[in-house]
Order: structure tokens, then C-alpha cells, then sequence
């Protein structure tokens, strides 16, 4: 697998933030899971 440029990983980095913040304001912060939010961003749990 190619390595991601660093503005790539900015990017995903900056999407992940943006999926939890989503989820923590939807169903707070204790009932939000790392699974839950590697699924809604579309990442694996290994990348959060």
C-alpha cells in the first residue's frame, strides 16, 4: 500500500475529528465507541 502524502493524512485526520464531533453531539461522547467512529469515517479502528 502507497504511503499518504502528508496533506492525505491531514485530510483523513481532519475527517475522523469531524465524524466523531458528529457522533459525540448526537449520542455523547460516553456512549460513542472507537468502532463506531473508524465505521462512520470509513477508516479501521487501527487508524484512530
Amino acid at each position: 500500500m502507497a504511503r499518504k502524502t502528508k496533506q492525505e493524512a491531514q485530510e483523513t485526520r481532519q475527517h475522523i475529528l469531524d465524524v466523531a464531533l458528529r457522533l459525540f453531539s448526537q449520542q455523547g461522547v460516553s456512549s460513542t465507541s472507537l468502532g463506531e467512529i473508524a465505521k462512520a469515517a470509513g477508516v479501521t479502528r487501527g487508524a484512530i
